[in-house]
């Protein structure tokens, strides 16, 4: 299962991680309530969407505990993808000016984000975040705006 859904597992254990609470320390809470809650999958949704729910409430969880201690990190800290060639610098730029703007977002708005990106439709991510499809729409757009009105590149 955890590798049927690595690159879900992936993005969202990213996209949450912070100096306070790391990679490799997220992803690991991850696949343990991965774990822990698979023999509970009542198969009422798809697997995909259930693998969401619990990376992302386990994420916030994560992120909860470590509220008073949870910071910012610097661009430059922030791990990036590696480009090999000259001519992806353009996609670079843009690859990287995305990351710091979804970096920017609270955890709900990640959330949203995410997911949309993932191109999950509005009812999935709002069975995923148990709210209204309608208050996903708007979210989203209100997101969307967010992000386009800094929009540097």
């Amino acid at each position: 299962m955890v590798s049927r859904h690595e690159k879900i597992i992936f993005s969202v254990c990213f996209f949450y991680a912070t100096t306070a609470v790391p990679f490799k320390d997220i992803r690991q809470e991850v696949l343990i309530s991965l774990y822990k809650g698979y023999r509970n999958f009542r198969e009422e949704s798809s697997e995909s969407t259930w693998v969401y729910k619990v990376c992302i409430n386990t994420c916030l969880l994560s992120l909860r505990k470590l509220s008073s201690k949870v910071k910012t990190i610097p661009l430059e800290e922030m791990p990036l993808t590696i480009f090999h060639d000259d001519s992806d610098s353009e996609f670079k730029e843009k690859l990287e000016w995305l990351h710091s703007m979804i970096a920017q977002l609270n955890p709900m708005e990640k959330a949203l984000i995410l997911m949309w990106l993932d191109e999950l439709s509005y009812e999935e991510i709002a069975a995923n975040m148990g709210i209204p499809r309608n208050t996903v729409a708007s979210r989203l757009h209100r997101i969307k705006e967010k992000i386009s009105s800094k929009k540097e590149i």
